[in-house]
């Protein structure tokens, strides 16, 4: 009948006011979702208030947690991984060291990074989720022909002056896996390795053909840079830099702080950017920067820091100032190899530790077995695991490592009304044991390690991996 059909205005005013309502429905019934294998991880019930985890009122909050004479032993094997220039010593900027480097095959890691993603063989995607063509290849493979240098080159010294990615090959351009796979496409880019802070001495090995991109060694990563983002550095400025550096070194101790004089920009620093300074007064450091002259060499610039976001190394290793570090840190979005300067896991841990005088190798099975001691509990069932944790781990000394993941252990805390160990990390994500979807977190946040997240009972715990490590960063007695 006619009369049950509605007119064509009001026709139009049901249809848009049924999709609203439905879209409504629909966003809220599946707000964590993202698509077919993608989800957002339920965090609201663990809370990321720096002081609920780490209380500025409790007695020990100002005692350090690691002894002294122990935190001078790593902060001696930090001033030599970036200033030691006698025969011991492993500055880029060594003579000594370069030279053993120089005849251990260093083009090695060029070279693998070649057959992996430029032979005709390999598969990889790019932003527009197509697959890298041959020509792509190509193009890159011709840039990256100029042989290393095998002698010593005084002239091959320079310095970062802006924090700087580091590339596995001379190109922006990614390398994703398949992006239908659960955990890949964005932002696991595998031509992307690490970054380098400013202030950061390296060695040039090679250019890339355009001149675009120098393949460097730096104190913790050897890759590809962008040619500007580095500077040549004189006898002169070597000599003083270090010299300097292995008397007064300072640390960044929040984020971002982009460090200026007047109108004129320098760089972005956060947590993990080291420069040596001159002196202190009045609550500021005088510290020096290296700026990039027109001809490619730098020169060396004062500049005034507060002494609430730069501080002399190695920084006291209390509670109340790991917790100033995480109140900067923590909710920053993961990027894996440092993409758009975020920190990966091991990048957090290291960055975390850095102005406290530690220095941890770039990724994390390196930093495990860089720790004074290591207990391997991979034989033993998640909650072994936990129990073995809460029970023996120093808080913010004790690592945890699994599989390609790392996180620093702070303490035993109640959740849900339980005492659980408690993980300051930079965490993508978690799986189910099917692996076939990620519930994706993708920021530094405190988590508890727990054998099953109520939330979603159907993920795997961290603690449930083939492999569960603790390394201890501390001397401590021996446990059973």
């Amino acid at each position: 009948m006619k009369s049950d059909i509605l007119p064509p205005g009001f026709k139009c005013l049901f249809i848009i006011a049924f999709l609203l309502l439905s879209g409504c429905k629909t966003a809220e019934r599946t707000s964590y979702y993202i698509d077919t294998n993608k989800s957002l991880f339920p965090l609201e019930n663990y809370s990321q208030s720096v002081d609920e985890w780490i209380s500025p009122v409790l007695s020990d909050s100002n005692i350090p947690v690691m002894a002294k004479d122990n935190q001078n032993k790593y902060f001696s094997a930090l001033l030599s991984k970036y200033y030691g220039m006698g025969k011991q010593g492993q500055s880029p900027w060594n003579i000594y060291y370069i030279s053993r480097v120089l005849k251990n095959k260093p083009e090695r890691g060029l070279d693998a990074s070649i057959r992996q993603y430029l032979s005709p063989k390999s598969l990889s995607w790019g932003e527009n989720f197509r697959v890298n063509s041959e020509a792509w290849k190509q193009d890159i493979r011709n840039n990256s022909l100029n042989p290393i240098d095998k002698t010593y080159q005084v002239s091959s010294r320079a310095i970062s002056v802006r924090e700087t990615k580091v590339r596995a090959l001379p190109t922006d351009a990614p390398a994703f896996h398949n992006p239908q796979n659960a955990g890949e496409g964005y932002p696991f880019d595998y031509l992307q390795m690490s970054a380098i802070r400013p202030g950061t001495p390296v060695y040039i090995l090679t250019e890339s053909m355009d001149k675009a991109w120098k393949y460097v060694i730096s104190p913790s990563v050897t890759g590809w840079v962008k040619s500007d983002d580095i500077a040549t550095v004189s006898t002169e400025f070597v000599s003083e830099w270090t010299s300097l550096g292995l008397t007064n070194l300072g640390a960044f101790i929040k984020q971002p702080v982009s460090v200026n004089v007047g109108k004129q920009f320098y760089f972005i620093a956060r947590p993990g950017t080291i420069l040596p300074f001159k002196n202190y007064q009045t609550g500021y450091f005088s510290a020096i920067i290296p700026v990039r002259n027109a001809d490619g060499s730098a020169s060396i610039k004062s500049v005034s820091l507060r002494e609430d976001i730069f501080t002399g190394m190695p920084w006291q290793m209390t509670p109340m100032n790991i917790a100033t570090l995480i109140k900067s840190m923590n909710g920053q979005p993961y990027g894996w190899g440092n993409t758009l300067f975020y920190n990966d896991c091991s990048s957090e841990i290291r960055s975390l530790m850095l102005p406290f005088g530690i220095y941890l190798p770039r990724n994390s099975a390196a930093q495990i077995k860089s720790t004074f001691r290591q207990v391997d509990l991979s034989d033993a069932s998640p909650q072994e695991r936990l129990d073995y944790l809460a029970k023996y781990g120093q808080p913010f000394t004790t690592l945890v490592y699994i599989p390609g993941h790392i996180m620093l252990y702070i303490g035993n805390h109640l959740v849900n009304g339980k005492s659980v160990p408690m993980t300051y990390q930079n965490l993508w994500g978690l799986r189910p044991k099917d692996a076939d979807s990620r519930s994706i977190i993708g920021s530094a946040l405190f988590f508890p390690l727990l054998t099953m997240y109520p939330e979603r009972p159907d993920l795997l715990s961290l603690a449930d991996k083939a492999q569960f490590k603790l390394g201890f960063l501390g001397a401590s007695e021996d446990t059973e």
